[in-house]
């Protein structure tokens, strides 16, 4: 298939720039062409143009090879102005045809190699592959969220719904092809094949500088391996920090400790037993305002306040008598899907 991928590429190439040029012959063909037949044939009356109409219509079947042979043309340079338009329209509408033709399987491969160009809004880009990444699009999916995965690799996933862009989320052009610009989150994942968990934290912070470059109001979520290394990523500019194995150590921990916690965190995280937790940005309504108002308001809509977050704060459920000062908010709610 690759022998015919870069052969056909060159093909497109060279039509490509040859694009432009059709379109511009083709329109001043029709244009030439309509006129001249026009002041050539009207003057005989067993002519079959008349009009700017007919004559117009008389040049786009013939350049189209259609050829009804509706429209008669009688005179002798009528004949020769035909055969000049036939020779010159038919090739310019060919190599439009063939560009045209060409982008399009152009873009069909493109879109099998994973190498197009994402045109989405308010999405989500994945940054690698790892374990569990199917449970991880599909809470995605749960909440409309489109998702695009950028990897070297399709892992071919199956009842989840995502676009698939071959590349590396430390490469700016990839970043600009996964519409990063239009992007709402970008999940880093630890890259696969780097077996030393210091080296692949490394990337992933690497990589979050680029996004951060690229984007500077991206909020970027990060999977880390080694705890110690949460603090360089927040420096770097990521928003939030997940270290694998941490959040299930915690969850074991309260199982034995105090049953029945482990359960409910996991319940509302998944959302399927009739309640979930969600972040909201806060009204502007709000600022200024008690913390009690907001529990009030929020409440009276069935949801339960469990805290505040700003970029580099989070306070969890503030006495009634704090001053709003906040950006979102993290609530239980009904599950409403």
């Amino acid at each position: 298939m690759f022998p015919f991928v870069l052969l056909f590429r060159k093909l497109r190439k060279k039509l490509e720039g040859a694009f432009y040029g059709a379109i511009a012959s083709t329109f001043i063909v029709v244009i030439y062409g309509t006129i001249s037949e026009f002041y050539i044939e009207n003057p005989f009356n067993a002519s079959g143009i008349h009009s700017l109409f007919e004559s117009l219509w008389w040049v786009v079947q013939t350049i189209t090879t259609v050829g009804y042979g509706d429209v008669p043309i009688v005179s002798f340079w009528g004949k020769v102005n035909g055969m000049f338009i036939m020779l010159v329209g038919i090739g310019s509408l060919g190599i439009l045809t063939a560009s045209i033709g060409a982008n399009l399987v152009e873009m069909n491969v493109a879109a099998k190699l994973g190498e197009r160009r994402i045109r989405m809004k308010e999405h989500v880009i994945i940054c690698n592959s790892v374990e569990g990444l199917t449970e991880l699009i599909e809470e995605i999916n749960n909440n409309g969220m489109d998702v695009v995965l950028v990897d070297s690799e399709d892992p071919k996933l199956h009842k989840v719904n995502y676009s698939f862009l071959k590349g590396k989320c430390s490469i700016e052009r990839d970043l600009d092809l996964a519409g990063i610009s239009k992007s709402s989150k970008i999940v880093v994942l630890p890259e696969k094949g780097i077996n030393d968990p210091s080296s692949a934290d490394a990337k992933s912070i690497l990589t979050s500088m680029v996004i951060r470059k690229v984007r500077g109001d991206a909020y970027i979520v990060a999977e880390l391996l080694k705890e110690e290394n949460r603090d360089h990523a927040l420096l770097v500019g990521v928003n939030e920090v997940v270290v694998r194995g941490s959040m299930s150590t915690l969850l074991l921990a309260n199982a034995v400790t105090s049953p029945g916690v482990s359960k409910l965190m996991y319940e509302l995280l998944r959302g399927d037993k009739g309640n979930r937790i969600r972040e909201y940005a806060l009204e502007s309504k709000f600022r200024g305002k008690k913390c009690k108002e907001v529990y009030d308001e929020l409440e009276r809509e069935g949801s339960a306040v469990l805290a505040f977050k700003s970029e580099n704060d989070l306070k969890i459920r503030p006495k009634g008598d704090t001053i709003m000062n906040w950006d979102a908010v993290i609530v239980i709610e009904p599950n409403k899907a």
